[in-house]
């Protein structure tokens, strides 16, 4: 029996007929053309209104934004002759409904055709976005992009999967490990290359002693960013900070919270809508069985949206963070502190009140395992086309040499 799935998109391609379509050059007039149409139609969608992750994903797109990811493709491909793989097939998580936009759309610039497999799980967000995809590609000006553009979903199903994989030339996984693990037990073809996005955690760095100098507009500025990088996606974004670390003796790191967390508490109470009744049973669960097991602090919040566990030891207690503004913080007495809690799985360190030359020395002084990224707070979710440590443009294309 044929392993089914549900198509996204009207007249879509079987996966099996892509390969007789030819990739487009890089940065083709179609893909491009198409990219811009899509960015002017999600700034003039109503649901970017009530979702300003589809706003920042419209800028992405936008033309200025494209000639700049073109010119770094061509800068660091130097004289490098890159041909697209061929097929893509991604597999969008269930966290972050944007992510497969800009997968995709990287795959898609590059000259690849592309399977995208959706999550099955309810979001009003994806599916706003499958319809402004789908709406634009019905239009015979992006008829290209439509016969290289598979759409699918479906509940997790190994045939269906091994059905897809079988035809692509490069697969990419976005989604939690045990996600990565199950996908990575299904065969691909010899030729074709794997890449995996498991799960990461992220910090956010505060040197205190600075953010107590700063004045009310900078402090203002900093913990509306926060709360963009923390709560935008439940704080569930690999990228989404979840502990805290401020820089400085207890006592500057002391007062530094106890200036922050207010502050961040009437950003929540003019801008965070509720969420789910089991999220605030989960952070309760995750602070009481922390208190079980390890010397922590728990300070009051006065909202429900805000939770805190002070760690007298700084640890990451990753398998503890269930998302939903949980927070664990910790004082650092200076950089060199961070080093031993960089495990691989730390993705972005967001940063306040510490300068981007300190931080290039604290990362060129020694190896460390862990971070991909270093970020100033309120750009911690911007994606960028160089992701957990992969060069997108280059991976979704191959390097031809001529001797």
């Amino acid at each position: 029996m044929t392993a089914r799935y549900e198509s996204l998109l009207s007249a879509a391609p079987l996966p099996e007929d892509l390969a007789a379509i030819p990739p487009m050059p890089a940065f083709a007039e179609a893909a491009t053309g198409f990219v811009e149409a899509f960015s002017t139609h999600l700034f003039r969608m109503p649901a970017a209104r009530r979702y300003p992750e589809l706003t920042a994903l419209a800028f992405w797109m936008r033309k200025s934004n494209l000639a700049r990811v073109r010119t770094e493709m061509r800068a660091r491909a130097a004289d490098s002759l890159l041909v697209p793989r061929g097929t893509v097939l991604h597999i969008a998580p269930s966290n972050v409904d944007t992510m497969f936009v800009y997968s995709w759309l990287i795959s898609l610039l590059t000259g690849n055709r592309n399977i995208v497999r959706l999550s099955s799980r309810p979001s009003a967000q994806a599916d706003e976005l499958v319809g402004a995809v789908a709406t634009l590609l019905a239009d015979p000006a992006h008829a290209d992009i439509a016969r290289r553009t598979l759409l699918v979903r479906y509940a997790p199903d190994d045939l269906v999967t091994e059905r897809l994989s079988a035809v692509c030339d490069v697969r990419v996984v976005w989604g939690g490990d045990s996600v990565v693990r199950q996908i990575r037990r299904l065969a691909l073809p010899p030729t074709a290359i794997e890449v995996a996005f498991p799960n990461k955690y992220s910090l956010a760095l505060v040197h205190a002693r600075r953010w107590q100098e700063a004045d009310e507009e900078r402090k203002a500025a900093w913990v509306e960013a926060f709360y963009n990088d923390a709560y935008w996606f439940d704080q569930m974004a690999c990228s989404s900070p979840r502990q805290v670390l401020w820089i400085g003796t207890p006592d500057q790191a002391g007062d530094a919270a106890a200036d922050f967390w207010p502050r961040l508490e009437r950003v929540l109470a003019s801008h965070q809508a509720r969420f789910a009744d089991v999220d605030y049973v989960n952070k309760r669960v995750a602070q009481d069985g922390m208190a079980i097991e390890t010397a922590v602090r728990i300070p009051a919040s006065r909202s429900n949206d805000l939770a805190r566990v002070w760690l007298d030891v700084p640890a990451l207690h990753d398998e503890r963070h269930c998302g939903a503004g949980l927070f664990f913080e910790s004082a650092l007495p200076d950089l060199e502190a961070l080093r031993p809690l960089l495990a691989r799985r730390v993705q972005t360190i967001s940063y306040a009140g510490l300068t981007k030359d300190e931080l290039s020395a604290f990362v060129a002084a020694g190896p460390i395992t862990g971070i991909d990224r270093i970020v100033p707070f309120g750009r911690a979710l911007e994606f960028s086309t160089v992701w957990d440590g992969f060069d997108l443009l280059r991976v979704f294309t191959r390097e031809v040499t001529v001797a």
